[in-house]
């Protein structure tokens, strides 16, 4: 036990290590999220095994505990992840311009919903076993594969809310979007640019050399 224990701690404080490399060098990759998650997985099972070892009624209640917790919270964002993938094609189309790139989550959404109807189809026309069980396999590789995908850049995504950048930067460059109707703003356009010209305005403020605005294409 102790050295399944010493061994989970090592690979907890590696996946730590190179956490914090990748960081350094590069704070926008999706690669991020994935080593964190493996850093995090990895110190849970450490501390799971800690707990097991010690075999303190109180240690294993509360561990208990948080693990219903977490299978909780698993099942809702799985089960309400549809309703989030809806709400978010909402909101994308009352925002943006109505494009097949800007429909992704809707397409999603409608391609999960429509998965669940698949085993009744194969049933009503009477589909061979062989050609069942592969579009089953294929089934379920899209429903472990999206939320798990989504997890993983949801992860990626918080960690880079806690980026802060120092006001004093030579150039600040705002990632375009396609214009409604060719010549009107999108308002997730409209707040990115605002908040380059915030961040434009503050490092002006504090007496640092005034940055380049460089506004790419869509």
């Amino acid at each position: 036990m102790t050295t399944l224990i010493d061994l989970v701690y090592a690979s907890s404080l590696f996946f730590l290590i190179l956490f914090i490399g990748l960081q350094r060098f590069e704070k926008r990759r999706l690669i991020n999220g994935i080593v964190f998650n493996f850093f995090l997985f990895s110190a849970l099972m450490d501390a799971a095994l800690i707990v097991i070892r010690l075999n303190n009624e109180t240690l294993n209640n509360i561990a208990i505990a948080a693990a219903i917790v977490v299978v909780l919270i698993v099942m809702f964002f799985y089960l309400f992840g549809i309703v989030l993938l809806l709400w978010n094609a909402y909101i994308v189309w009352k925002k943006e311009s109505h494009t097949l790139s800007n429909m992704l989550t809707l397409l999603i959404a409608l391609a999960i919903i429509g998965s669940f109807f698949i085993p009744i189809i194969t049933r009503l026309l009477h589909i061979p076993a062989d050609v069942k069980l592969f579009f089953s396999t294929i089934v379920s590789v899209f429903l472990l594969y999206i939320p798990l995908f989504f997890y993983l850049y949801l992860t990626s995504l918080i960690i880079y809310q806690f980026n802060r950048p120092r006001y004093q930067q030579d150039y600040i460059i705002v990632l375009g979007s396609g214009l409604i109707d060719g010549q009107f703003v999108p308002p997730l356009l409209a707040s990115r640019i605002n908040r380059a010209i915030r961040f434009y305005d503050k490092q002006v403020k504090k007496g640092r050399p005034a940055p380049k605005l460089v506004f790419s294409g869509g």
